[in-house]
């Protein structure tokens, strides 16, 4: 195949030069069209791991499949213009691809039967069970604690409703547009993923045992019927990331409605708040399979949650938050409850109790509840954030057992500087931290129902309750400020991982504050002060709850593979395939390859010219135009020779004005010719007009690549000039001269000068001059390639005329002064 293409290119070459420089533009255009589309993945993808675009990891997985696309498409091209060069390229652009393709793989997950367990199978096995079950078993098995008897539809009967139901690829499409800058977009994809989810049928190899295992389950031991609990347990569920509030929880489920119950659990994966807290805190989906916790309901008479230490101090006691029977509201966030306070260490004595009413929980009850926590704490190695419940026999039972993330009290030093401007008294204080910190914004009211996607970044929420609806925006909430709920919520939970500020049972909250105006929240101290106090903000922050993610891992692998740059400089001998170590680094290698050949397209024997039609003007040179398709209008179409008006093609059109202009500096002499050229001949057997002694040009309408034949030396100007300025360039060679080499260098001075100037990076070897000007709007090339064709005009023997460096200085400020406007 390879040894085909050399042989047809050599044939090419011979015969039908012309078909092959065609051949030779149209790949170098479509090269140059995959560069951009490089340049532009590569862009978002930094993007997303140095900016923190908020985006799903199906995302980058589909921005860097298209990326590694284009790269051998880019590598193919290249072939086809230089398919004798470059022979190792494609062997190192895949070498670096495999390690893309390791970045991106994912394990996958198993999905084999038994796809039912009870719940005391599964005692740690967070991979077949989710965090929720695995720990509640583990807690049972390990920390001795009453749980409730249950079951488990395992992450392995997701994966495998997915596969069944041919589900993953549309979910992988849906949520590679997620971006959390567009919350309303956000809310368009979660409804559609849910309304797929609720349509597809659970495959009766999952249906059957579970709806056999919970007929089981809601039958008591007396042949009674009993109502279930649908619990959500996701991997990572009550692990580093706490998933609070995040999906489903269906109470007073009918046994035989644990079908339904299970798919509804599995659809709330995909909720708009679920799909928002997922990407924050940097998983990806495949990462969070689904698995569902089923309990029988337990008769509660009180509830709530036990947090085992609430601060990072070890001396910290314990906290128990209760609401009379189950405690929905209270984890939602919109109940105020009864607060304890235990001693940490055994006999966990009762320190304080706050009751809004009667007294919800009997002291006795709390003691049990702390004895249970502290075999949880050690259990776990960690503080726990325990949900619980006491039945009428005042007995406390373990629904839920979770890692608390734990904050640490601002202390102050024995005589602390003022922390707020002396005299500036607080617009409100009191309430509860529910989440500590200080922060800046812009009051807003939600004194109702409020549109989640319609706050904005910055905004310091004033609301009645603290809905789980919130974390949707916790990435654009500066701090809330609530008029009941408590630090026991799922909400005040996902905010101190985010280290949001927030206070609770504000009651004067709506009337204090102001809408639209400047505040700044200090959670510590339960006060709001107006405006923006700098030596609050000044406190270290928490850190972004992605930090040290499986996401933020991956991205920090695949980013060096695929933007990182090695081959920086073209003229290096490192410049080559073996010193690719990037995706990058093939993009950049390839361009300039392309630029390189294209820049000597033609060479001086001037094969590929024959279909060349002369240029008639009135300058002083012989031009010969070859056509590749564009370059001229169509009324020229049939015509033998060409005028300059009849050129349509951009960059040559601007480089002729120049040359062309009627305060052209032209200095007199004979007209142009290739006198080395000339002198090789012999007795005259080419004449004075011949092809290969003239300038060329090879156009198209946005490409031009002019060879300049000036006496004793020769130009090569080889441009892009279009309306996509990332592909824009102009390329500039200069050589030669018919004076010693002193002048010739003074002359090759002065270009550089004016080249520099003009903001071309300029490289000097001998009597060579390289020039370049990349990535520029197209009015700006048009202006640079009209100031080369004047400068060209001006240089001609210029190396003669030059007798000094102080007239080269000067020449320099007058050719300035005459085209830099």
């Amino acid at each position: 195949m390879f040894s085909k293409e050399l042989f047809r290119r050599w044939t090419y070459q011979v015969f039908a030069p012309g078909v092959l420089l065609r051949e030779k533009y149209n790949a170098f255009r479509e090269l140059l069209r995959y560069d951009d589309a490089c340049l532009e993945l590569i862009a978002a993808i930094e993007d997303i791991h140095y900016g923190g675009a908020a985006v799903d990891w199906t995302r980058v997985v589909h921005l860097t499949r298209r990326l590694r696309a284009s790269v051998s498409e880019l590598v193919e091209r290249l072939t086809r213009l230089s398919p004798s060069r470059h022979l190792d390229l494609p062997e190192y652009a895949r070498k670096v691809d495999f390690y893309v393709q390791m970045a991106l793989d994912l394990p996958a997950g198993d999905m084999s039967p038994p796809f039912v367990v009870p719940l005391a199978d599964v005692a740690g096995d967070v991979d077949r069970a989710g965090g929720k079950a695995a720990n509640l078993a583990r807690a049972a098995a390990q920390a001795r604690v009453a749980t409730p008897d249950g079951f488990v539809a395992t992450t392995g009967a997701f994966r495998y409703f997915l596969e069944a139901c041919e589900l993953r690829p549309a979910i992988d499409r849906l949520l590679r547009r997620v971006d959390l800058s567009r919350p309303d977009e956000v809310a368009d994809i979660a409804a559609e993923l849910r309304r797929r989810i609720l349509a597809a049928p659970i495959p009766e190899e999952v249906a059957g045992p579970l709806a056999a295992a919970a007929a089981n389950l809601g039958r008591n031991p007396d042949g009674s019927g009993c109502l279930l609990a649908v619990r959500s347990s996701a991997v990572a569920e009550d692990g580093r990331a706490s998933f609070a509030g995040q999906y489903q929880s269906l109470l007073d489920v009918d046994p035989a409605e644990a079908v339904a119950a299970y798919r509804q659990v599995v659809a709330s994966k995909y909720s708009a708040k679920a799909i928002t807290y997922r990407v924050l805190t940097g998983y990806g989906d495949d990462e969070t399979p689904m698995a569902a916790l089923f309990l029988p309901m337990v008769p509660a008479t009180a509830s709530g949650v036990l947090y085992t230490r609430d601060s990072a101090d070890p001396s910290a006691p314990m906290t128990i938050y209760a609401v009379p029977g189950l405690g929905a509201d209270l984890v939602e966030g919109s109940a105020s409850p009864e607060r304890l306070v235990l001693s940490h260490d055994p006999p966990h004595f009762l320190l304080d109790r706050q009751t809004l009413d009667a007294p919800t929980l009997s002291e006795a009850a709390a003691g049990r509840l702390a004895a249970m926590g502290l075999r949880l704490e050690r259990t776990f190695g960690a503080p726990q954030d325990v949900e619980w419940a006491v039945g009428p026999d005042d007995a406390p039972v373990i629904l839920q057992s979770r890692p608390m993330a734990v904050e640490g009290i601002p202390t102050l030093p024995a005589a602390p500087a003022p922390r707020v401007p002396q005299g500036l008294i607080p617009l409100l204080t009191g309430g509860m931290r529910a989440s500590g910190g200080a922060a800046c914004g812009i009051v807003r009211f939600a004194e109702t129902v409020f549109d989640v996607e319609s706050i904005v970044p910055g905004t310091v929420l004033v609301t009645p309750t603290l809905p789980t609806a919130l974390v949707r925006a916790v990435d654009r909430l500066a701090a809330v400020i609530a008029v009941s709920g408590s630090r026991a919520g799922h909400f005040a939970s996902v905010a101190r991982e985010f280290g949001l500020p927030v206070l609770t049972g504000v009651t004067d909250a709506f009337a204090a504050l102001t809408e639209n105006t400047e505040v700044t929240v200090d959670a510590d101290a339960t006060a709001v002060y107006p405006g923006r106090i700098a030596a609050l903000l000044a406190r270290p922050s928490a850190p972004r709850a992605a930090e040290g993610s499986p996401v933020a891992a991956r991205l920090a692998q695949l980013t060096p593979l695929v933007a990182s740059l090695t081959l920086t400089d073209p003229s290096s001998p490192d410049f080559a395939p073996d010193k690719i170590r990037s995706l990058h680094d093939v993009v950049r290698f390839a361009h300039e390859k392309a630029v390189t050949e294209m820049f000597s397209l033609v060479g001086e024997s001037g094969r590929g010219l024959t279909s060349a039609r002369r240029l008639r003007s009135h300058l002083p040179l012989t031009m010969y135009v070859l056509d590749l398709g564009g370059g001229v209008f169509e009324t020229a179409a049939t015509d033998k020779e060409l005028r300059p008006d009849q050129i349509k093609c951009a960059p040559m059109w601007a480089l002729w004005s120049g040359l062309a202009a009627d305060d052209a500096p032209w200095p007199p002499g004979p007209p142009i010719t290739d006198d080395e050229g000339l002198d090789r001949t012999s007795g005259g057997i080419f004449l004075a007009d011949s092809k290969h002694l003239a300038s060329y040009a090879v156009i198209s309408d946005t490409y031009a690549h002019v060879m300049l034949r000036f006496g004793y030396h020769f130009t090569v100007v080889d441009a892009l000039c279009g309306l996509d300025e990332n592909q824009n360039y102009v390329n500039f060679r200069f050589k030669g001269g018919g004076a010693a080499f002193g002048p010739r260098t003074l002359r090759l001075a002065c270009v550089r000068r004016v080249l520099a100037h003009f903001g071309f990076s300029v490289r000097v070897s001998g009597d060579l001059l390289d020039a370049s000007l990349t990535r520029i709007p197209e009015q700006v090339a048009q202006k640079r390639l009209a100031m080369l064709g004047c400068l060209l005009a001006a240089t001609r023997m210029l190396d003669i005329r030059l007798p000094s460096e102080t007239e080269a200085d000067a020449w320099v400020e007058a050719f300035l002064q005459r085209t830099d406007r």
